[in-house]
């Protein structure tokens, strides 16, 4: 077992521009965003780079939480290597991508391209960067999520990143019940990648607390993985764990290979600021 911190510069289309004063500053392809982040305790390093934002993220009881300059589009387009995303305002501080997590993209299509025929299930897995990545080296994927509308937008995404329609099997269920439902019918995978919230409900309100449910999710992965299991990627957000927490926690249920784990960070553009975002923890086949 290993600490290994991970941050991510950022790409041509995404960046960290500045962050402080509990806030962050991103480039987002060719607009600029300014969205709350609680980590950032410090002060701002360019006050004046904030001052012509095209959207701020304000917290809200009513209403719009988006405040879009003049002209700025509610939807665009970004891109990572050949994939394509596509972003949006729709009422909270995530506009469809988690670009952290791009070290993990590449990590899923490099295991991709060594290994042919690879099955991936992606739970809890947003708009589906991560799905999209491994579909595009040759891993049939399953994506799960308990969000239609976010499904709609894998698909979207996918369709946009030149996949064919059936290069990712989409779900839309509660991903505990869909896991042990899987492992019911003996489905099995060499790659799993779980993205849990701390809080969150499926699509028939079932009610998902990471204090509660994440052990009885992580019991199931050894039911889920085959005989020729590459990969485990366990990412967390805002749940009061630690990232050796998770690491223990696979280890538990899956004390065969080797894990690594710590902080995902971005670093901000032009500086050596590290903005932590989130833990994980990853199981490898040794």
């Amino acid at each position: 077992m290993k600490k290994n911190d991970f941050l991510t510069q950022g790409w041509d289309e995404y960046r960290l521009i500045d962050s402080g004063d509990g806030r962050k500053l991103e480039q987002f392809g060719s607009l600029l965003l300014d969205r709350p982040d609680p980590q950032a305790l410090w002060k701002k390093n360019n006050p004046d780079l904030w001052i012509n934002t095209d959207a701020q993220f304000l917290w809200a009881d009513k209403g719009d939480r988006w405040s879009l300059a003049e002209g700025t589009p509610e939807e665009w387009v970004i891109r990572w290597r050949d994939m394509k995303l596509n972003l949006s305002f729709k009422g909270f501080k995530h506009v469809g991508v988690f670009p952290e997590h791009a070290g993990q993209w590449e990590e899923l299509q490099e295991v991709g391209k060594k290994h042919a025929g690879l099955k991936m299930l992606n739970l809890f897995g947003y708009t589906g960067a991560a799905s999209i990545a491994a579909a595009q080296s040759g891993i049939h994927v399953t994506h799960v999520d308990a969000s239609k509308q976010t499904i709609e937008t894998v698909k979207e995404n996918a369709q946009a990143s030149g996949l064919a329609g059936d290069a990712v099997r989409t779900v839309v269920e509660d991903a505990l019940k869909y896991a042990k439902r899987l492992a019911q019918r003996e489905e099995k995978f060499e790659i799993i990648v779980m993205d849990p919230p701390a809080f969150g409900r499926g699509p028939k309100g079932e009610v998902w607390k990471i204090e509660e449910k994440l052990l009885e999710l992580v019991a199931v992965l050894p039911q889920l993985l085959s005989a020729e299991a590459k990969l485990v990627i366990l990412n967390g957000y805002a749940a009061g764990f630690s990232a050796r927490t998770f690491a223990e926690l696979l280890h538990d249920v899956l004390p065969e290979g080797f894990i690594t784990y710590g902080e995902i960070a971005i670093q901000q553009k032009d500086s050596e600021r590290l903005l932590t975002t989130s833990i994980y923890s990853k199981w490898q086949n040794q």
